[in-house]
């Protein structure tokens, strides 16, 4: 996070100033957010867009995949997909069967030797786009763990958003599509593997790998109830550094504006030394800074953890609140909530890659109602939390994880660490 640009200048993606109200829910039960995945696609009617961080090859996946080759079957008129090349995990066959169906898939940034700076740069945003009025954003990625179906699982959060603000996600998409940091993908298969894909989709398609999670053609209204919101906003970075700041510069200004409170859940914690500048600054004025992170316990890996042990103590001697998720599940979910009234979630990590290297997204809005609502989820991850540097502590984690992670501590993280 940079120091503030002059607001006159301060332009994220298509546009941040709302002309009319947006609907925005939170989908923070696992089945809720694969359901309005699933409903979106099943009721487009002239287009889907989606881009991803990563795709395995799983019943999640392969059920959206499904869906949205149904889609394409039935006439919607454009079916998109962009995953980031190195964490692609869809088989072969199937990405030549959607290419002979007109679903059109794209990678961000492979591996070529014209560009090796690429590997540094990824794409880890999470959108899904439909007929540019409707969009999903968050943290989940295409896979079952994000979905609460598998042993262990990522604890995450999206929203659902409907409304004007959809138009800055469309053109956003658009831009990227566009740009020459995405690819075509040529694969080729033989008429066998590709007819096994077909039926493997079929099978996907009918909802068979996810029977009794997910439904068919509900025909939901996930707008309905919700009381519009005139200040919603879709963040993203921008395609080039020429076309404008990143998506911290507006974090930045969002959390240089509070009075009162920042709350933030972040999974990943290694923040720049300009974050730590900017949470000094607002402790120093008496707001009250708390941040909800992962332990040692619950991390999906020791790297991103002991490099956040480097902060730790620099973080409490600077008076914020610590909280470290217990698990056993891995916090994921990425929020703000500002003042008790702005809230801002998507698929930024309070890191130095999302700050400086990766393509990430948030959702904005401006609404008490919503805030209580997210702040009440939070607080449910906090009460599985305990409170650094107050002599609590909760379950050690295995042995073998302390090995790796004081191993990640000696040889690795002076290398590494604004990689993570």
């Amino acid at each position: 996070m940079k120091r503030l640009l002059p607001p006159v200048i301060l332009i994220l993606c298509f546009s941040t100033l709302p002309i009319h109200a947006d609907v925005f829910r939170l989908l923070e039960d696992p089945r809720n957010g694969a359901q309005a995945r699933v409903d979106l696609i099943q009721q487009a009617h002239t287009e889907i867009n989606a881009v991803y961080f990563l795709a395995y090859n799983d019943r999640i996946t392969l059920t959206a995949l499904g869906l949205l080759r149904d889609a394409r079957r039935r006439g919607v008129g454009r079916v998109r997909l962009i995953v980031d090349a190195n964490f692609q995990h869809i088989p072969k066959p199937v990405l030549a069967h959607l290419a002979d169906e007109n679903v059109e898939v794209r990678v961000y940034h492979p591996f070529t030797f014209r560009h090796l700076n690429w590997l540094f740069h990824r794409m880890h945003e999470k959108v899904v786009v439909v007929d540019g009025k409707r969009y999903i954003t968050g943290g989940r990625n295409l896979a079952e763990s994000y979905f609460g179906l598998k042993k262990r699982n990522y604890i995450d959060r999206d929203v659902y958003v409907e409304g004007p603000s959809a138009a800055a996600a469309q053109q956003h998409f658009e831009d990227l599509w566009n740009s020459s940091d995405v690819c075509e993908l040529n694969v080729n298969v033989s008429p066998a593997a590709k007819a096994k894909a077909a039926r493997i989709l079929d099978d996907a398609a009918k909802g068979k790998g996810l029977e009794g999670f997910v439904t068919l053609n509900t025909g939901r209204d996930w707008s309905q109830g919700l009381e519009e919101i005139a200040d919603v906003r879709f963040l993203c970075d921008p395609i080039a550094p020429a076309k404008g700041p990143r998506l911290a510069v507006r974090l930045a200004e969002v959390i240089e504006g509070a009075k009162k409170s920042v709350v933030i859940e972040s999974p990943y914690l290694v923040p720049s030394p300009e974050v730590l500048d900017l949470f000094r600054r607002k402790r120093a004025e008496g707001v009250r800074v708390q941040i909800i992170t992962n332990s040692l316990r619950s991390c999906d890996g020791a790297l991103p953890y002991v490099a956040y042990l480097k902060y730790r103590h620099k973080l409490l001697r600077a008076g914020i609140d610590i909280r470290e998720y217990r698990g056993p599940d891995t916090l994921h979910a990425k929020s703000l909530v500002i003042d008790g009234h702005i809230v801002l979630v998507g698929s930024y990590n309070i890191d130095q890659r999302s700050e400086n290297q990766d393509r990430e997204v948030m959702a904005e809005a401006d609404d008490d109602d919503v805030a209580r609502e997210l702040m009440h989820a939070i607080r449910h991850h906090i009460d599985n939390s305990w409170a650094v540097g107050r002599g609590t502590e909760g379950p050690h984690a295995p042995p073998s994880w302390r090995f790796r992670a004081w191993a990640s501590k000696l040889l690795l993280i002076p290398f590494v660490e604004k990689q993570l």
